[in-house]
């Protein structure tokens, strides 16, 4: 599906709007925006639910969308402007860069993704990407997709025999953690600070080429089961 920004005809302005909460963000962007050659900014909303409200969103080429938006989230927005006929291209703002939160977006729909602490100078080359090109990614964001591929491409047997190389005490706090479910707790019962739990936990999760504390205990179960 072809979107409205890279279908403009050239020499025609680049018609921008934003849905951002916070009232401080949202005029600076909207500064930065209207400074911008061969840019029009059609509006800023405060919500989707204004954003919906206001036909003037059906004109727009590209969209800055914050990701933590009350009501219907930005993800959520997202998700629902990709039913349009011609939807326009979307990019998420955010002040995480979490992968579950890139993530989330890239799966809506979303064709970029903005730290909103970015410079104005790395703000105007993402701008001029995502017109040009249709999409914009960091490289920092580039690689948690490929780590993100990679993940996905380990086998569930993988994931199993990788139980093998994990160290005694990193078994010790994967198995206190079906048991009593956060770091805190885990800590209390092996004697560990909330930290040490932390640590040992994101070395689980990279030998086990997993995202998460679901998917490690789902991994643990799976081999109870075998």
């Amino acid at each position: 599906m072809r979107n409205k920004a890279t279908r403009r005809a050239k020499g025609s302005p680049t018609r921008i709007a934003l849905v951002e909460d916070d009232p401080v963000y949202r005029a600076y962007l909207s500064g930065l925006l209207k400074n911008t050659p061969e840019v029009e900014l059609v509006h800023a909303w405060e919500s989707a639910e204004a954003l919906v409200a206001d036909r003037r969103f059906l004109e727009v080429d590209l969209l800055f969308i914050d990701l933590e938006l009350p009501g219907l989230s930005g993800v959520e927005l997202t998700a629902n402007l990709q039913k349009l006929p011609t939807p326009p291209l979307c990019v998420m703002l955010t002040s995480s860069s979490e992968p579950e939160d890139v993530f989330a977006a890239m799966r809506s729909g979303a064709s970029g993704y903005l730290v909103k602490t970015a410079d104005p100078e790395i703000f105007a080359e993402r701008l001029r990407q995502i017109i040009q090109d249709g999409v914009s990614l960091s490289p920092v964001i580039a690689q948690m997709l490929m780590d993100e591929f990679r993940h996905n491409s380990v086998s569930p047997a993988q994931k199993k025999s990788a139980l093998r190389n994990l160290t005694t005490r990193e078994r010790e706090v994967l198995s206190s953690m079906a048991k009593h479910g956060n770091a805190k707790e885990v800590g209390a019962a092996l004697g560990l600070s909330h930290e040490t739990v932390r640590v040992h936990m994101k070395k689980i999760y990279q030998k086990l080429h997993v995202k998460s504390k679901e998917e490690a205990l789902e991994v643990l179960a799976q081999q109870k089961k075998d």
